[in-house]
């Protein structure tokens, strides 16, 4: 067998689709958030030196010109270490005893919580045991209330002993019984206290409202306010949908300057121009082309879930991303890419356009519910039930069931979990 022989050329043809700068230029513009869509669009402008841009801002109220909105601009926060060290600085003179509450500040958490031992303190400061315990106790009593606790419990109780409205036993039962009352074994703390059952439920709620990280409240909040992309009102019986203008970045092209530089009447200079016009024509279109997709994504997902802007009690019907994308005859990526981090203003609140796709619920009707729906029928009858009585998973499966939802107690159970509501037992009252 001769070279020639053992090697045939052939070809092949195939068939690919390269998909253009633009269009994935407008892909990625699809699924960016407005703050997102801003910030690309300041990285264009300096890319381009014909581009302009700038936000239309709401009315102001009252001086009949335009608000320079900077609402959403957020705060610095001054830090939980800052916040710390400058009541040390205020209120404790230059001493060793404050050097040591210095070395305990450096020593906390995100949560505000100390995260050494005692024991780990004197071996790496080498201070007496005592005086790191005095400066401990020290840090203990600035603010906010719980700072420098060793854990929940000392946090709780250092609370406790700071809030005039605190039970008369809240401090003792946490000190000596804590364990006995997160687990609900009330019975056994009313005994060893001889006090009624009523007085431990109300210790019990008083640690609901007291605050288990205090320095979480001086993390810094990078989010900034949710803008509404699209608002919903209810005017005359009919839902009416539109884009919410304000906010929205508007780019514009500097003919003042591009002609300026026309001028010049250089073939090089004149190509560059007019490449960053047609830069500037594209971006405007992909923009037209974002807008336009969100606006009918949304308008579709309205109509669809109009039960939600009617009722009172804000059902919705069971939908999925396929729905939309058959009706609009778009793909499901494109649905996805619409609703990402978009959010819609309605006469109840604003929402992400992602809370109105609801899953539908196992039942066996033929109209069947939406799990969200079937989740607020649960939740509403929990919230309606006798405390002292609570409902079980089995009744409230019963009372479904009468309702013509036909659902299994694990679903109950499972949805009860979801909503993050209690058990039967951990939602008796003794009051």
């Amino acid at each position: 067998m001769n070279l020639s022989q053992s090697h045939k050329l052939t070809q092949s043809q195939t068939q690919k689709q390269t998909l253009s700068p633009q269009l994935l230029q407008g892909i990625h513009l699809l699924q960016l958030g407005r703050l997102d869509v801003h910030d690309f669009l300041e990285q264009k402008v300096l890319e381009n030196p014909f581009l302009q841009l700038k936000v239309r801002e709401s009315k102001a109220s009252g001086s009949g010109g335009q608000a320079n909105d900077l609402s959403w601009i957020p705060d610095r926060k001054q830090s939980l270490f800052e916040y710390v060290t400058d009541q040390v600085m205020l209120t404790y003179r230059d001493t060793y005893l404050r050097t040591l509450i210095f070395w305990w500040i450096n020593q906390l958490n995100d949560k505000g919580y100390v995260i050494k031992t005692l024991e780990e303190a004197a071996a790496e400061t080498q201070a007496d045991p005592i005086q790191l315990m005095d400066a401990l106790t020290l840090l203990q009593q600035l603010d906010p209330p719980g700072i420098g606790a060793r854990n929940l419990q000392e946090c709780l109780m250092l609370q406790t002993e700071r809030r005039e409205d605190a039970p008369d036993i809240a401090y003792v039962v946490l000190e000596e019984s804590f364990d006995d009352l997160i687990n609900r074994k009330w019975t056994a703390i009313s005994k060893r206290y001889a006090v009624p059952l009523e007085s431990i439920q109300k210790v019990f709620d008083f640690i609901q409202h007291l605050t288990p990280s205090p320095g979480m409240a001086f993390q810094s909040e990078e989010q900034i306010s949710v803008r509404p992309d699209i608002i919903v009102t209810v005017k005359d019986a009919q839902l009416q949908i539109r884009e919410a203008r304000y906010g929205v970045p508007i780019l514009s092209f500097n003919k003042a300057y591009a002609e300026e530089l026309e001028q010049i009447q250089d073939k090089e200079v004149a190509k560059y121009v007019k490449d960053k016009k047609k830069e500037y024509e594209s971006l405007q279109e992909i923009l037209a082309i974002r807008s336009e997709t969100i606006l009918r994504v949304s308008t579709a997902i309205v109509h669809r879930q109009a039960a939600f802007f009617f009722d009172e009690a804000h059902p919705l019907a069971p939908l999925q991303l396929k729905d939309i994308a058959d009706e609009l005859g778009l793909h499901e990526s494109t649905i996805s890419r619409a609703i990402n981090d978009t959010y819609i203003q309605t006469d109840s609140g604003i929402y992400e356009l992602k809370h109105f796709f609801s899953r539908k619920a196992k039942t066996d009707q033929p109209d069947a519910l939406s799990t969200s729906s079937v989740q607020q029928r649960i939740q509403k009858l929990i919230e309606e039930e006798d405390k002292r009585k609570p409902l079980s998973d089995q009744k409230i499966v019963d009372i479904l069931t009468g309702e013509q939802i036909d659902i299994s107690r694990r679903t109950v159970a499972k949805y009860r979990t979801e909503l993050n509501i209690p058990s039967t037992s951990k939602r008796k009252r003794f009051d």
